[in-house]
């Protein structure tokens, strides 16, 4: 049975195994963001725009989460007590080889057969060598006491997302998520099109949808000629 998008794992949504390195994840987040894209023609007839925006934001969400030593830790660990992380499969050079049904039956080996003797240690991937140190540790979205214009900027910067980022994952244009952080709330649309604005940029960035809008709106609805 094939798994929906939804219940898929992020190892599942991006295709890799739990023992690749980073630079795979890297290349697999990649491929898959493409996949997604939501100018892609093939996904008209599969996704309507907002459940391929949902994708896109799982797909954010997974690399955020695997390409970073930490978080991955916590993740495998979160899976390991739900009992939903797949084993890795072995390397190639342990696997037992499987003999031909022509051939004949041999026998175990043992300590005079050079099978028998332990195989060298093996180097570590490169990709591992070079796994980025993971960020320390930053106040949470949570921490965030009133979420104003320049404190969603912060929140992005921390994430180590751009304008660019935001406005691939959202759809929104750069320009009104640069009048958001700015608070330059002449520039910004009516109310009900820049609460839908709100809510994509908080779910981009993993923050409460709900406190980011009010508090927002807020501020927008103080700032407006009486």
């Amino acid at each position: 049975m094939v798994k929906k998008i939804d219940d898929m794992n992020f190892y599942e949504l991006l295709e890799i195994s739990p023992a690749a390195g980073t630079q795979d994840v890297h290349r697999a987040y990649d491929r898959v963001r493409r996949i997604y894209d939501p100018n892609s023609i093939a996904l008209y007839s599969l996704f309507t725009p907002e459940e391929t925006a949902r994708i896109r934001l799982r797909i954010e969400d997974a690399y955020r989460t695997l390409v970073y030593e930490e978080s991955r830790k916590e993740y495998n660990r979160m899976l390991k007590e739900r009992n939903e992380l797949p084993e890795p499969e072995p390397p190639a050079s342990k696997r037992r080889p499987v003999p031909a049904a022509s051939a004949p039956v041999q026998r175990p080996p043992g300590p005079d057969r050079a099978e028998y003797r332990a195989a060298p240690p093996q180097t570590p991937p490169l990709d591992d060598l070079m796994a980025p140190v993971a960020p320390a540790a930053e106040p949470a979205a949570s921490a965030t006491t009133e979420f104003n214009g320049p404190a969603i900027k912060a929140l992005r910067e921390r994430a180590g997302l751009t304008i660019r980022n935001i406005a691939d994952m959202t759809k929104i244009g750069s320009r009104y998520l640069e009048y958001i952080e700015a608070e330059h709330f002449g520039k910004l649309p009516a109310r009900p099109y820049l609460r839908g604005f709100l809510l994509l940029y908080a779910q981009a960035l993993g923050c409460d949808s709900e406190r980011m809008i009010a508090d927002y709106l807020k501020r927008y609805e103080a700032a407006k000629p009486k």
